[in-house]
């Protein structure tokens, strides 16, 4: 039993789930009361279960190939059947949060689309060289979406910044499995690139963003983030780019709250 609930949470890709949710936990509590916040937050968690469930559903048949055995169908930790009943009830769970919750109306409609986005890439974008679409309109909505929620008005900033963050974590994302992707005939936009383009486009990409804020907030913090963004370009180990792309991803939260207040 406890195994199969370890299996669960890593596929739901726990690093990148855990982020996104206490990036929107943070944001949704300094813009409103802590009961608002965790609703929220509950409603953008069951729509990350189910982009992480279905992404290792999708790529379920690739990694028993390439024997990816920190992929927990396939070291058998899951099973398809049980990962597939709890991808229905995170689905099931994500309808009912946002029709009861407060992260509901248009707002709640828009999560539902960077959902939908985020499914879109697992099962087919994440093979073209739109597979970085996705990321930017699912991230660039994000501030949008919380904001909106709890009554406090967005701008345009605020998406480009969700954007570039989006594109940046994509391209940090296939560091690890770039090359036995493209043994896999999986040709995203990473994977056209390479590796030392990749590189340049994370840092192009975070960044934009931390200059974005700087020059729209006049938040001098947001000028760490430029530097930060920098670090990509050393030879860092491909194991640590995305932990320190989601890290980055924090830390650009935590300039973000500072520029809105």
């Amino acid at each position: 039993m406890t195994s199969s609930v370890l299996g669960l949470l890593r596929a739901t890709h726990f690093l990148p789930t855990v982020t996104v949710t206490t990036l929107t936990f943070l944001l949704a509590w300094r813009t409103s009361d802590l009961q608002t916040a965790n609703g929220i937050a509950a409603t953008v968690l069951t729509g990350q279960l189910i982009v992480g469930w279905s992404n290792d559903l999708v790529d379920y048949s690739d990694d028993l190939l390439h024997e990816r055995q920190n992929k927990p169908l396939v070291s058998g930790s899951i099973s398809l059947s049980s990962l597939k009943w709890s991808c229905a009830l995170a689905g099931v769970a994500l309808l009912t949060l946002t029709i009861v919750g407060p992260l509901t109306g248009r707002f709640g409609l828009a999560h539902l689309l960077a959902v939908v986005s985020a499914i879109a890439y697992n099962f087919k974008l994440k093979a073209t060289p739109f597979s970085f679409l996705p990321y930017a309109f699912s991230f660039g909505l994000l501030p949008v979406i919380i904001l909106g929620a709890t009554a406090q008005p967005s701008k345009l900033w605020m998406v480009v910044v969700g954007a570039t963050f989006g594109i940046g974590v994509h391209l940090a994302n296939v560091f690890k499995d770039l090359e036995n992707d493209r043994s896999s005939g999986i040709y995203g936009l990473p994977q056209i690139l390479g590796v030392e383009k990749s590189r340049i486009g994370c840092t192009i990409s975070f960044g934009s963003g931390g200059l974005v804020m700087a020059l729209n907030t006049g938040e001098k913090s947001a000028w760490l983030i430029v530097v930060a963004a920098i670090l990509f370009l050393l030879p860092l180990p491909s194991k640590f780019i995305f932990p320190f792309a989601m890290l980055l991803g924090l830390a650009v939260m935590g300039v973000f709250i500072l520029a809105i207040s």
